[in-house]
């Protein structure tokens, strides 16, 4: 895990390179980690693994919406940081992937005694890149709580390349 940059707010967030198969262990591990304090939750009573496993899931695997965009020599991801804590962002980069993990900010409003504690740890969005990306050239651009990331394209030798007939 390679630490590429760290925003010009240094506990902003931070950029690393992550290859894609530690990056879904990771986020595995998080989810297996969630499942099992649902498990005990519930009092640690068997038979209700796949449902303690999508309940997990649906909590760590975040619904941030991101944008998505690309030109002829990069893709651009953009996102809105304002519902996470300062400093908890990290920003995971792969040739043909990238995840947003971060910590949301906890809910202030009460809640009813019987109800479970709401999920309190970091959450993960997968964003799968139309095309294989350099993760050392990342280029993140910070407007206020909005991030833009710029992922430069790798693009294949043989384009470019005109062949004589």
């Amino acid at each position: 895990m390679n630490v590429i940059q760290r925003a010009p707010k240094a506990s902003t967030f931070s950029i690393v390179s992550v290859k894609s198969v530690e990056q879904a262990r990771r986020i595995d591990e998080a989810i297996s980690r969630r499942a099992y304090e649902i498990f005990e939750r519930r009092g640690g009573t068997g038979w209700h693994e796949l449902e303690d496993w999508r309940e997990a899931e649906s909590e760590v695997r975040s619904k941030l919406c991101v944008g998505l965009t690309s030109s002829a020599d990069s893709l651009l991801v953009s996102c809105s940081l304002a519902h996470f804590q300062n400093g908890s962002v990290e920003i995971w980069v792969a040739p043909k992937q990238m995840t947003i993990c971060a910590k949301p900010i906890g809910n202030k409003e009460k809640r009813n005694k019987q109800e479970h504690r709401p999920y309190q740890g970091i959450v993960f969005r997968v964003v799968a890149l139309p095309g294989e990306i350099d993760p050392s050239r990342v280029v993140p651009n910070l407007k206020g709580q909005f991030l833009e990331i710029r992922l430069p394209m790798i693009r294949p030798k043989h384009e470019g390349c005109v062949q004589a007939a």
